[in-house]
This record gives C-alpha cells, sequence and structure tokens, in this order.
C-alpha cells in the first residue's frame, strides 16, 4: 500500500514538474516568466503565499507573489527586501545556498514575523544559475508541518527549471541587446561614412556646418544643435548652426562663449551635463539665446586643430534628463575630428585660392607688361617715326609705318582679348559653363579666324567649383591653341556620365611634344596639370609634331 502510494505521489510530482518546464520554458521575457511560475504554483497546491526573491546586491527582493497573503490590503510586505543572511528564512537561504523546511515558523531563529501574516510553516529553495545562487523561491502554509521532504524535491526542481529558463530569457535578452546595438553601431557607422565623404568633397565653411548639423538630427536624441566656432584672439564665440525643434535659430554676432562653453574651452574635454542642467547653467553662468529654452540634458565636446580649440558641439535635449552617455560623447568627438579636418582643409583650400588669385594677377600684371604694354610702345615709336617721315614727304615710308600700327594694334587687341578672358567672367556664374565656353569660343577664336566648334550633352548646371576648374583648364587649353598651334580648327567635347564629367579639348594645329614641354616648363601644360591635380581629377594631353593635339580631364563626381 505505502509502495502504491509513493509512485502515485512521484507520478503527480513528475506531472507537476512536466507541466511547470512546458508553460516556461518557451517565456524569454524574465518578468513574465516569474509571474507564470508564481501562478502555477499557487494554481496547483493553493498555498497561503507563494513567492520568488531576486538577490540584488546585499539583498533578497520581492517582487512579485501569489496567494492569500500577497493579495491581503493590509499586508505590507511588498515589495520586501531582506538582507542576505541577517534577515527571514529567505536571506538565509540567499546566503548559504541550501534548501530550509521549516515545520514552525514561530520556532526558527532566522523568521521575521510580519503584521498581518498567519503563516505556521516555510519552506525556501534557492535559485541557482551555474552554480550561483540568483535567488529564492518560498512558499508558505496557515498549517504547521505542513510540508514534507517531496514537497522540498518538487519545489527545489521547479526552482531549478525556473533558473534555467531565466538564463536563457538573460541570454535571449542579452542577445537581443548585442543585436540591437550592433545595428545601432551599424547605423551609425553608416551615417559617419555618408558624413566623412560629404565632408570630403566640401570646400565651402558654411556647407560643412549645415552639412554635420542635419546629420546630428539623425542621429542624436536631441531637440537642439549646435555648432560654434572659437577665436581665441577675441575669446569670442560664433554660433555658425543652431537649431532648435526643428527652425533654425539665427545668432549674427560674436559673443563670449561663457558657462559650458567656457568650460569645454578651458579644459579642452567633453562636457556631459545629464541633470539639474538650470542649476548648473546658473552656477558657471551659461548665456541663453533669445527665444530659446533651457535644456533637460545637454552635451558638448570640442573642435580641435594642433591641440586648440576652434570650435564646439552641443546637442541638448529640452524634455528629458540623462539622455546622453558615453557613446554619444565617443560618437559626438568623432563627427568632431571630421568637422575639424574638413574646416582645415577649407581653410588651406581657401588659402591656396587667394595665393592662386595672387599668382594670377602678378602673371596678367607681367603679361601686360610683356605684350600689350610693349605693343603700345611700339605703336608710339611707329607713330612718331611717320610723323617724321611726313615732314619730310617720305609718303611710301609713311605707310609702311601705319601697316606696321595696324598690325601691331591688332595683335594688342587680341592680346587684350586673351588678358580679359583670363578674368572669370561673369557669364559663368550666370549662365554656367557651356554659355561661356561658347562666348569665349565667339569672342577670340572666331574672331582669330579659327573654326571651332562645342558638343555636350550636359542637362544642367554642375556645381560651381567643378565649372570653374574645367573652364579654367579649358582657357589655358585654348590659349595655347591661339598663341602656337597655328590651328584652323578647334573642337571642345563635354559629356557627362552616372558618375563622372569628361572634358577634351583637340586641334589641328601644328602639335609638339609633351616631354619637351614639361621639361622646359610650359606654363600653360603645367598650370593645366596642376589645377586638375588639386582638384583631383585625371589629366592627359596627347599630340606629337604635325599632328595637333588632344587635352583631356576627368572629373569623378561624388
Amino acid at each position: 500500500m505505502q509502495k502504491s502510494y509513493l509512485k502515485e505521489h512521484e507520478a503527480i510530482k513528475l506531472h507537476i514538474l512536466a507541466e511547470v518546464s512546458q508553460q516556461i520554458t518557451s517565456i524569454l521575457d524574465i518578468n513574465e516568466l516569474l509571474v507564470r511560475v508564481v501562478r502555477l504554483i499557487q494554481q496547483t497546491f493553493n498555498y497561503y503565499h507563494v513567492g520568488i526573491g531576486l538577490i540584488e546586491g546585499e539583498d533578497v527582493i520581492y517582487r512579485l507573489g501569489a496567494g492569500t497573503l500577497w493579495d491581503d490590503p493590509n499586508f505590507q510586505f511588498k515589495p520586501a527586501r531582506l538582507k542576505i543572511g541577517s534577515e527571514g528564512i529567505t536571506g538565509w537561504v540567499a546566503q548559504t545556498g541550501e534548501a530550509a523546511l521549516v515545520p514552525d515558523v514561530s520556532l526558527d531563529p532566522h523568521y521575521v514575523w510580519m503584521q498581518g501574516s498567519l503563516t505556521k510553516s516555510e519552506l525556501t529553495v534557492p535559485i541557482t544559475v551555474k552554480g550561483r545562487t540568483i535567488g529564492v523561491l518560498d512558499v508558505q502554509s496557515q498549517h504547521i508541518d505542513d510540508f514534507e521532504q517531496t514537497d522540498q524535491e518538487l519545489m527545489q526542481a521547479i526552482a531549478s527549471q525556473t533558473g534555467i529558463a531565466m538564463e536563457n530569457a538573460r541570454l535571449f535578452a542579452e542577445t537581443q541587446r548585442l543585436l540591437k546595438e550592433t545595428e545601432q553601431r551599424a547605423n551609425k557607422l553608416t551615417v559617419i561614412n555618408s558624413v566623412q565623404q560629404g565632408l570630403a568633397s566640401k570646400l565651402e565653411v558654411q556647407a560643412i556646418y549645415d552639412l554635420v548639423g542635419d546629420k546630428f538630427r539623425d542621429i542624436f536624441d536631441a531637440q537642439v544643435v549646435m555648432i560654434s566656432t572659437y577665436d581665441p584672439q577675441s575669446n569670442s564665440i560664433m554660433h555658425r548652426y543652431a537649431i532648435e525643434r526643428g527652425e533654425r535659430v539665427y545668432s549674427p554676432n560674436p559673443q563670449p562663449p561663457g558657462g559650458f562653453r567656457s568650460q569645454i574651452i578651458h579644459t579642452r574635454q567633453p562636457l556631459l551635463v545629464n541633470t539639474k542642467v538650470a542649476e548648473e547653467a546658473v552656477r558657471l553662468g551659461q548665456p541663453t539665446l533669445p527665444g530659446t529654452i533651457t535644456p533637460k540634458s545637454w552635451l558638448g565636446v570640442p573642435m580641435l586643430v594642433s591641440g586648440q580649440v576652434t570650435g564646439i558641439l552641443s546637442v541638448q535635449n529640452v524634455e528629458r534628463e540623462n539622455v546622453f552617455d558615453e557613446s554619444d560623447i565617443h560618437l559626438l568627438q568623432m563627427f568632431a575630428a571630421s568637422m575639424s579636418i574638413a574646416l582645415e582643409n577649407a581653410r588651406l583650400y581657401e588659402q591656396a585660392r587667394q595665393l592662386a588669385i595672387l599668382e594670377e594677377r602678378q602673371r596678367l600684371g607681367r603679361e601686360l607688361h610683356d605684350s600689350v604694354t610693349q605693343s603700345l610702345y611700339g605703336i608710339s615709336l611707329y607713330a612718331q617715326a611717320a610723323c617724321g617721315k611726313i615732314s619730310a614727304n617720305q609718303l611710301d615710308q609713311v605707310r609702311q609705318y601705319l601697316d606696321d600700327i595696324q598690325n601691331t594694334a591688332q595683335e594688342s587687341l587680341a592680346d587684350m582679348r586673351l588678358l580679359i578672358y583670363e578674368l572669370r567672367p561673369p557669364i559663368l556664374d550666370k549662365e554656367g559653363l557651356i554659355t561661356a565656353l561658347q562666348n569665349r569660343l565667339f569672342s577670340v577664336e572666331n574672331r582669330a579666324g579659327l573654326k571651332s566648334n562645342l558638343k555636350s550633352n550636359l542637362m544642367g548646371r554642375l556645381s560651381s567649383e567643378v565649372e570653374e576648374g574645367l573652364y579654367r583648364i579649358a582657357h589655358e587649353a585654348l590659349n595655347n591653341t591661339i598663341k602656337h598651334a597655328h590651328a584652323k580648327n578647334i573642337l571642345i567635347s563635354i559629356q557627362q556620365e552616372s558618375a563622372s564629367v569628361s572634358m577634351e579639348i583637340s586641334d589641328d594645329g601644328i602639335g609638339f611634344d609633351p616631354e619637351t614641354a614639361r621639361r622646359e616648363g610650359s606654363l600653360g601644360l603645367n598650370n593645366m596639370q596642376e589645377r586638375a591635380r588639386s582638384q583631383g581629377w585625371q589629366f592627359h594631353v596627347e599630340s606629337s609634331p604635325g599632328n595637333g593635339a588632344r587635352v583631356h580631364v576627368e572629373v569623378i563626381q561624388p
């Protein structure tokens, strides 16, 4: 009879354990999992109280439970916090990692009585994962000596299954978190790469500010984005880009840095204020732009060039505290570094452009002196000589001097036209590259007796940098043709493809040896090659004596 009872009891235990396992193994949310375990035990055994406590630091914390005790509105034990080892049977089990079956709680020295509790006996088992106790499963009864060894074995088996399910849920949550972080990092890297590619193509300062500022709004949880430059000589900042809740905020005048920005300038380190921003702003003397809102979270990093602060990037959240973290600091620093390089490149480009303009003016001055000034001086001498011959009535000689004056004047006029077109014609800005080149061919080449033709498939304007660069190269090639080639025909072809624009200028002149021209320092050829190289364009010349010349340049568009 006893054996039959034990077998039946064992079968019931295995059935209950299987039922619990089946219901909890598929749950991948820890909170949902614990709620399900507590409810299953309560519904199956109808215990006075069932609870699960998890170890957090030095405490066992009960965040959920079920049963008469838990549902009693007079029971003030929700959620409970018990010190490990020193408070309650729960605290003792959490410390020892061993189950405790207490027939009469009033006789147990570890028991902590709670007001309103009718508990008489208690069974508490540890929940372990990989040999480490992470919590406890606790069941209580209103009757003395209401638990047996088989109950302890069953609760321990359920606790073990719960520990396995919790670890699975934790691993799943960790995997999801890592996947999300990986996805976020990939998205951020994509944005960073796109920004860096965009910055590499920007040589206009405001375009750099706008590109980075607009991207910030897609990346950071911020309603305010500001990019400010810093001038150490005047100790002032200028807000080059400021936006709040999608609206641009303009601050055209320099102002003292003040507050947060002064601290960043002084320390050359990032500054994160995630709480009590208003109080910190008052303490540091942070200025506020008129019409703007004091944020709840503020993050700023310096832009550095050779270790010196040249500007500050800041993002602000006006709705919530504790928005930004270390990853945001690193990301903002990465943008600051890329932006500093782009701005320095733009500054160097502008410096080089100004030097090129100065060199161009100096060259024009030399050419004016060497060609037009000398021609005018020659005309003056011919005119003076003609006057002398008129006095001597030597009319044939006078006619010769007048012919010389006319020829010299025509040469001077041609030289003047070339010098005028050395300058950037207004038509290039207004109507674009094709119209500017057509105007050049009509005004210079056609009037000099060359037959010219221009072919193009361009459907619209190119960027101002590309148009000016191609125009300058074309201008230099045409000057070489008209001065040296003795050509009758000249052709310009400009073709645009999906990722490139190519320009080719060919003539049927006397040709030349490109290598010899380079060795002898041909200014026209060197100028074209250097201009293309500075823009990262492909450039080459094909020519040989008696076979004309072909200049080819290709622009790879971003």
